[in-house]
This record gives C-alpha cells, structure tokens and sequence, in this order.
C-alpha cells in the first residue's frame, strides 16, 4: 500500500479558496466546529497533488468513498473539481490557459494571466509596453505555459 502524501499549506489554501466554505455538491457550509475533508478523487492517497484533491464535508465524502466503484459520482466530483478550478481563477485566465497550453504560448492583457502567474502555470516570455511620457504601460504580453501548467491542464483533463 502506498504511503499518504501530505498536502502543502499551498495546495490547502487553494482547496479552501476554490470552495468558498460551502461544498457545491450538497451544499453545506464550512463551520469551524466540523470542518470539511479533503478527499482524493482518484482514491489515490498518495498523491495529494491539488487536481485530484476536492474540499467535501464529511457525510458526502463517506457517500462517496462508500461507492467509490460507480463511475457516474466520480465523473461528477470530477466535473465539479474542473468547475471549481475555472471558477478560481476565472472564465478569461481559464481561456487564456488553454490557449497557452494549445500553443505553448499566448498574447493577452496582463489582467487576464495575473493569477495563472501568481499560480505559476504560465511565465512572461515577453513584455510589450508602450511608453507615455516617461512612464511604461503594460500592454498586450505575451505568455509561456509552464510545465506546471501543462501538468494541471492534463491532469484536470481540460484541454
């Protein structure tokens, strides 16, 4: 049997932002009294990566385990995983990933890739400012997907 991973501090503060204290399968909200689990999608605890992590309370995540042979519940938990992730860093930075990871790179307004950088799945490649007086504006730059964001594009199966 594999030995559980444990799960970063990152990758928990991301489980917990994407949900916003309320599990959208049942719900629930998140009290501090009983707080939410984190269960593994694949049933796999060994691999505590975020894509195969979602943040559940603990009745759905006994349901859940309990019928872990029925396919039509994991393809649920998976599409809500892939709903979560999109609705984290937003429907734009979400088109503009996919375009990064189609293309190995993509041009788009600084705004829409702020959190793909601050998450590390794209990189600048280049900057395209234009100059006003003596100031620098960002404009149109263009991205370089990372191989964290190839990974969790493939692994989500978003592409």
């Amino acid at each position: 049997m594999k030995k559980r991973q444990a799960i970063s501090d990152y990758i928990e503060s991301l489980l917990k932002a994407e949900i916003l204290n309320r599990f959208p399968l049942c719900g629930k909200f998140e009290v501090t009294e009983k707080p939410f689990t984190n269960h593994h999608i694949n049933n796999d605890s060994s691999i505590s990566e975020y894509y195969n992590l979602i943040r559940i309370c603990n009745l759905c995540h006994d349901d859940i385990t309990e019928h872990k042979a029925d396919s039509k519940r994991t393809r649920k938990v998976k599409q809500v995983k892939k709903d979560l992730f999109r609705n984290l860093i937003g429907s734009a930075s979400y088109e503009v990933l996919l375009l990064a990871y189609q293309h190995d790179i993509t041009s788009t307004l600084p705004c829409l890739a702020s959190t793909l950088l601050k998450l590390n799945l794209v990189s600048v490649k280049q900057e395209n400012p234009f100059k006003v007086g003596l100031a620098y504006h960002p404009t149109i730059t263009d991205y370089a997907i990372s191989s964290r964001g190839k990974k969790l594009v493939t692994d989500l199966s978003l592409k």
